[in-house]
């Protein structure tokens, strides 16, 4: 039988100890041009001092450079929140653009003659309602825009748990920033209230719920309708854009719309938002903090 050998650390760091020459000849006449001496030992320190120099240069081009704005999840909420603004505010600015661009192209076909003043009236309802299905439908620019903002704010919200079975444990969330100008007064078969808002400001869910209806009207622009649970009805009139779709899952305090003056009843930006429980109207005020 063989006998194993003892393991003996002195050998051992003999070894590792030991030094090699490593020598550089010249082919032709076999003359040594440079020769180094090495262990295992240096070859390891080596390494070791290479990885750590790589590492603490890596760490200053991230700490003091703009590269750590690429790190995944570097970035404040919100600097991501400011991020998200200005692409609303330039794909509003873009469309204001758009329709400026469209106007001046009707008034120089009206100064050439190709259009006469008197047909611009003759505009009836059936070309409203056709305008108001054509405005109702997403182009494929809006629906891409929507999808990224779902996919990349679905994780980054900060939302409160609305899901208690209790009616008062409910958490409503204002639906927009801004003062009241009209208040809840069904005798008038004003069923809601008005919210004076700012150009493209986020419109949020005031609790946790499901779609149930998206739309566009002449008087009213984008309305959109959440079901929530205990029976709640919320709904959100004279929006410059939706954000949801009929079917999407939506959390208290998430953007749902991006506020505007769409319908032709409205002068200033505003939100017209309504609260239903039980197929009747409740005043918002009576559950909400404004």
């Amino acid at each position: 039988m063989k006998k194993h050998k003892k393991f003996h650390f002195k050998t051992y760091l003999e070894k590792v100890k030991f030094k090699y020459k490593v020598s550089i000849l010249n082919e032709n006449t076999l003359e040594e041009t440079f020769h180094i001496r090495l262990s295992r030992l240096n070859v390891f320190l080596m390494a070791c001092s290479i990885l750590f120099i790589v590492f603490i240069i890596n760490s200053l081009l991230i700490g003091i450079t703009p590269l750590k704005h690429f790190l995944p999840g570097y970035e404040s909420s919100e600097r991501r929140s400011e991020l998200v603004s200005n692409a609303i505010v330039i794909d509003s600015i873009s469309g204001a653009v758009k329709a400026q661009d469209q106007y001046i192209e009707l008034l120089r076909n009206i100064v050439a003659g190709n259009i006469k003043p008197e047909e611009i009236k003759k505009l009836d309802s059936t070309a409203l309602k056709k305008r108001e299905e054509l405005l109702a439908g997403k182009t494929k620019n809006e629906k891409e825009y929507c999808e990224d903002w779902e996919k990349e704010e679905k994780y980054n919200l900060s939302v409160l748990n609305s899901t208690q079975k209790n009616q008062k444990e409910f958490v409503f969330f204002k639906p927009a920033k801004g003062s009241i100008s009209e208040k809840f007064n069904p005798k008038k078969l004003n069923y809601g209230i008005h919210i004076n808002t700012a150009p493209n400001q986020n419109i949020v869910s005031v609790l946790d719920g499901t779609v149930i209806n998206t739309g566009f009207t002449i008087d009213e622009g984008y309305v959109i309708t959440i079901q929530h649970a205990n029976e709640f009805i919320s709904i959100y009139k004279n929006n410059s854009q939706l954000l949801k779709s009929i079917g999407s899952t939506v959390k208290a305090g998430e953007s749902i719309a991006i506020s505007g003056n769409t319908g032709e009843k409205t002068a200033s930006p505003y939100l017209h938002f309504e609260l239903w429980q039980k197929g009747k109207p409740v005043n918002p005020e009576e559950y909400i903090i404004f």
